[in-house]
């Protein structure tokens, strides 16, 4: 008998039957290596033996105790009285035992740290061959193909190929970094084909954390790892579409397809503050934002959300963090990587206006209705050449001032990356250029970006030095006036004009390309640099110490030119005016702010009895920050110059500002983990600002997990991997309010008193200090549970509450104090609870590969505290205690009025027949919105109204929803086959209300502009209407904030679809020498959209009142090339 285990765990082997003997070795071989893996020797280690006509027993024995290797073998196979001679000094395990075992009919091979006996067969040899591919059907290369049971092996060659001669019946063990392992049955006469599939828990297994890494099934908070590896074959050009979709409980939606603007809203578990709720962002250990790093240059991603994860940031991590690490060298030769892709881009959608006679029509209408005066110059005659068509310049029957501003786009983006390494140094190095034409004409944009980072190890890697370098130069060229105000134009200018009319120039409302055609310019230019530097030592063993510094120095400067332009309009007899020119005017601003860290931390990491693991960090770190900004400008330019010089020096106006800002913080963690089953971490971050009276606050959190798949009573449960319960607490600060010195008086230079009856300048107060002014707090709690099956399927469940108190809000004060600003008191809370769910799924058919992951998010929000207040309305919106912060208020309605009839039965009337109180003094009529008459009297004295009072006014508004959705979802499907791939990415959210009220949406908005199309469906007598209200020209009416502008703003968008194929090896083998990697891609971008919103606008950047504003976002069809060598 011999003992497997060193121990008490002993087993004899000559009870176990040879049938079963491999099956039961393996599952003890596997125990012992993870329970010593500290015991275990390399095997290159040399020992020397010296034994003549020994016992076989006698030598393995003295080999055990020399090397540390455990031998393993059946006493009715192997006879240990077997006499044997061995001489070796300084010689390997294999080597003494190939001398010593020789013409002894026994064999060996290595399981981990242990050595297998067996009884030699004379099997026939065969020889075997075939080829590995991974799951997209690449071949891999020095992939390890091995006898089962034996060290008989070989490995792939670059086309993935490999032959070996092994014993008839044998197995083959294939095996490579990264993927599962895979046996199959030795085949004489036939190629054999091996596929491997990913191995997702070695894939990821360690992900970053807060100043450090984690292995993730060690986790105790709830740390979001984005999946790269699916989102980088996508056409991405900025961070934050890169990462929408891909992070359960994070709300990421693109408001802008300007370019140069990432104008994505980010937030991590709903509306946490009434001021800002971005979360931290940083980026290789510098804090930053997402458009300071190509997503290309981005090797992972990890999203902390609750405050276990978030506390070592302390005060600025009450809205997540999300950590950036970019692209490290690696242990290789040499590898290029080219990444390029051209494409057009045009405007997801555009709602569609009125055109020609239908405008003149329906605005003649709307006159008629509202009792006003039909122009003059109206005249029959005038709209019967728009009938007839007569001249498509001065009477244009099908044009709009859309047709005018927007075009279809190009963009290009063109990324190269040089990176490897040795033991001593690994490089990356990397640049890109990108540039994206607006698909509003006179908008562009071009960026390029650079970025390298170094390693040196020195002393056999004790000591490590990394540098950082990482810049990119943004130039953003705008229309003078911006591109809103052209958008602006495009919806209300008259159709009946057109922007320009050859041989006289420009309409006054297309100033904007007027100027740009003069020459005129709106040119900022963005130039961040960042370099940052980290020394890693190791002192002893267990023992680091890491020291970081960095600067971050953006400058940004803008200059905008306004050239002597010639506009014409009309009289108010319909004539053309004599072309006027506007006011030149040269403006010049320019800002810079410096970011310096300096970051020191000791990390202690020790094994206590093989079963007690311990991390202790302890860190301290100092953060400054200022801002400097300076601007001029002169107007009345003497010639159409963009210099100072030329302008008239008494339009002169010159101003400046700056502030500075200081941190300095100290924080700790300790991590500890029992038998690989238990785990506990704790953390303190204790946090100074400069913004502040009381300057300090404690941030801790505590968290802990239960790997319950490790206990003994789950080991026979085969098919789960995985399962890991999660509870955490902790305490988080958030001091971002947008003021840098809230405890501090603020005086103004323009400030003017009375003074014995005379207006008299001098400095004034315009914001009285709080001194008790401090941090926003929050205490967050979670529950998730983590589980892995059949190792193809993995997901994650959380549920977490999050209260937040003493938020930094402006509180009304008396006007007679002269204040222009309210001071922020710490005076709100809120609460937000929410549920978050993942799921993945990898798999192969055959050679078809295929994944899946999804993700939903449900977030309940609601305002607790307002300062005592129950509510404050902010006109079309309100904060209501109990109620969903930034609620949407207004009037309720129930449809159109269809008579005067209807109108009589449900409002009041004086014995004159006019309606009592009108709201805004507006009497209704047939074809008007019908306003809901909500109860507001007390009849019984109990409290609660019961009646209404027959009158519309501001007593009937009520909540009526929420811009903030209930649900945010998203799913990704992919398939591999033969070097073809191809995936669809699908985004949505649910539950989510748009106000879209505002130029369009009320007819002629209330004066002269264009309107909606569906207006020519508008109730009219002879053809009533539930849905579309009657026409008018009212300015007041277009202020009344009702349900019928209400929208369902859900949608489900396919953000990308992409299809590519990966040119097979062989036939590149042929064209280059050294075979390179490459792929071609098309990649279609916002292609559809599944929404109840009406009338063609964009339900992914909704906004009350505003909607029609908003630069529209881009649908792109682009083609592209990814190379490796």
């Amino acid at each position: 008998m011999k003992n497997i285990f060193k121990k008490d765990l002993s087993i004899p082997l000559d009870i176990v039957s040879k049938r079963h003997f491999r099956l039961y070795a393996s599952i003890f071989l596997f125990g012992f290596s993870s329970i010593c893996a500290s015991d275990a020797l390399a095997q290159s280690k040399k020992v020397s033996i010296i034994g003549n006509n020994v016992s076989l027993e006698q030598a393995i024995q003295e080999i055990e105790k020399k090397s540390g290797y455990l031998f393993v073998y059946d006493t009715k196979e192997v006879n240990l009285n077997k006499k044997v001679t061995v001489n070796a000094k300084d010689k390997t395990v294999k080597s003494i035992l190939e001398q010593m075992l020789a013409n002894t009919g026994i064999s060996f091979y290595e399981e981990g740290n242990n050595i297998v006996l067996t009884k030699t067969t004379n099997k026939k040899k065969i020889n075997v061959k075939g080829k590995i591919v991974d799951f997209k059907g690449e071949p891999v290369i020095g992939a390890t193909v091995k006898e089962q049971g034996t060290t008989n092996g070989t490995i792939t060659d670059f086309d993935g190929n490999f032959k070996l001669t092994v014993k008839e019946g044998s197995s083959l063990f294939v095996s490579y970094v990264g993927y599962q392992d895979k046996s199959v049955k030795a085949v004489i006469g036939k190629d054999i084909l091996v596929t491997l599939l990913e191995d997702t828990e070695m894939l990821e297994e360690v992900v970053v954390v807060g100043y450090g890494t984690q292995k993730k099934v060690n986790l105790t908070g709830a740390v979001e790892s984005v999946e790269l590896s699916k989102a980088k074959g996508r056409a991405y050009t900025n961070v934050s579409s890169m990462l929408q979709g891909n992070v359960a409980g994070a709300f990421i939606s693109q408001t802008s397809g300007q370019p140069g603007n990432d104008g994505a809203t980010i937030q991590i578990r709903g509306i946490g503050t009434f001021n800002n709720t971005s979360p931290l962002v940083i980026i290789d250990g510098m804090e930053g934002n997402l458009d300071a790093v190509n997503p290309k240059d981005i090797e992972s991603v990890s999203v902390l959300k609750d405050a276990a994860s978030c506390a070592i940031y302390g005060n600025r991590a009450s809205n997540g963090v999300v950590l950036i690490t970019t692209k490290q060298g690696d242990l290789n030769s040499m590898n290029i990587e080219y990444n390029g892709l051209v494409g057009v881009q045009k405007a997801t959608s555009l709602p569609d206006v009125l055109k020609g006679i239908d405008y003149l029509d329906l605005k003649a209408e709307a006159y008629k209705n509202t009792n006003k005066s039909w122009p003059t110059w109206y005249t029959e005659e005038y709209m019967n050449n728009y009938r007839n068509h007569v001249d498509e310049y001065m009477y244009p029957t099908n044009y709009s001032w859309m047709d005018d501003t927007y075009h279809t786009a190009m963009i290009t983006d063109h990324y190269m990356s040089i990176s490897g390494g040795n033991k001593s140094l690994k490089y990356s190095t990397s640049a890109g250029y990108l540039y994206q034409n607006g698909i509003v004409r006179g908008n562009n944009a071009k960026k390029f970006t650079f970025r390298s980072n170094v390693s040196a190890s020195f002393f056999e890697d004790k000591l490590r030095l990394n540098v950082s370098l990482s810049t990119h130069q943004k130039t953003k060229n705008d229309l003078v006036d911006g591109a809103h105000s052209a958008i602006y134009s495009s919806y209300v200018a008259p159709p009946t004009i057109r922007m320009t009319l050859p041989g006289v120039g420009y309409n006054n409302a297309g100033y904007s390309f007027g100027a740009m055609d003069a020459g005129g310019f709106n040119r900022t230019k963005e130039t961040p640099l960042t370099l940052n530097a980290s020394i890693n030592a190791t002192l002893m063993k267990g023992l680091t110490l890491n020291l970081y510094g960095g600067i971050d120095n953006h400058t940004s400067e803008n200059k905008n030119f306004k050239p002597t332009v010639q506009l014409f309009g009309f009289n108010d007899d319909g004539t053309m005016s004599t072309p006027q020119p506007r006011e030149s005017s040269l403006h010049y601003e320019q800002s810079k702010t410096t970011m310096y860290v300096l970051n020191g931390q000791l990390n202690y990491n020790t094994v206590i009895a093989k079963k007690h693991n311990v991390n202790l960090m302890a860190g301290y770190e100092m953060r400054e920050y200022s801002w400097n900004w300076h601007s001029m400008d002169r107007k009345n330019l003497t010639v159409n110059l963009p210099e100072f010089p030329v302008g008239d020096p008494k339009t002169q106006l010159n101003d400046s500002k700056a502030h500075e800002l200081a941190w300095m913080s100290y924080y700790g963690r300790l991590n500890y983990m029992f038998d690989n089953r238990y785990m506990f971490e704790f953390n303190l971050r204790y946090d100074g600002s400069s913004r502040f009276i009381d300057k300090w606050g404690v941030f801790p959190s505590v968290s802990g997990a239960w790997r319950i798949s490790e206990e003994k009573f789950m080991k026979n449960v085969t098919w789960l991997d995985n399962l890991k319960l999660r509870l955490s607490y902790g305490k988080l600060g958030n001091e971002s309010i947008g003021q840098q010195y809230a405890a501090s008086d603020e005086l103004s230079l323009n400030g003017k008193y009375n003074f014995n009856n005379s207006l008299v300048g001098m400095a004034a107060v315009t914001k009285l200090a709080n001194k008790k002014t401090s941090w926003e707090s929050s205490e967050q709690y979670n529950i998730g549970l983590d589980f892995d099956i059949f190792k193809r399927v993995s997901a994650t469940i959380d549920y977490y509450i999050k209260n937040t108190t003493d938020i930094l809000m402006q509180v009304p004060v008396s006007g007679t104090l002269g204040m222009s600003t309210v001071p922020y008191q710490n005076a709100g809370k809120m609460q937000n609870r929410g549920l978050e769910m993942t799921v993945r799924y990898n798999d192969r058919f055959g050679k078809v590969g295929t994944h899946f992951s999804a993700s939903a998010t449900r977030v309940y929000n609601k305002v607790q505290d307002l300062a005592g207040k129950d509510e404050l309305i902010m006109s079309d919106h309100i904060w209501r205690v109990n109620e969903p912060f930034n609620s949407l208020y207004g009037l309720q309605t129930e449809g159109i009025y269809q008579s005067e009839e209807e109108i009589k039965n449900h409002l009041i009337f004086s014995k004159n027949g006019t309606a009592l109180n009108p709201y805004m003094g507006m009497k209704p009529e047939p074809g008007d919105i019908r306003f809901v008459d909500q109860l507001t009297i007390d009849t019984n004295g109990d409290g609660i109204p019961d009646t209404r009072d027959g009158v519309i006014n501001e007593d009937d508004k009520v909540i009526i929803g929420n811009t903030f959705p209930k649900w945010t979802f998203s799913a990704t499907l992919g398939f591999e086959w033969n070097g073809f791939d191809a995936s669809i990415f699908l985004q949505g959210v649910a539950g989510m209300k748009a106000l879209n009220q505002g130029i369009i949406t009320v007819p002629f908005f209330g004066g002269e502009s264009n309107t909606g199309a569906w207006y020519k469906d508008r109730w009219t007598p002879e053809r009533p209407s539930q849905t579309v209200q009657r026409l008018y020209s009212e300015p007041g009416r277009s202020e009344i904030v009702s349900e019928y502008y209400l929208e369902d703003a859900s949608y489900i968008r396919c953000k990308s679809l992409d299809l590519g194929y990966t040119v097979p090896k062989k036939v590149l083998k042929k064209v280059f020498k050294n075979t390179p990697s490459i792929r071609v891609y098309v990649s279609l971008q916002n292609l559809f959209t599944i929404t109840d919103m009406r009338y063609g606008f964009d339900p992914e950047k909704p906004s009350h009142l505003t909607n029609t504003l908003q630069y529209p976002q881009a649908k792109t069809y682009s083609f592209g090339v990814n190379m490796k060598f």
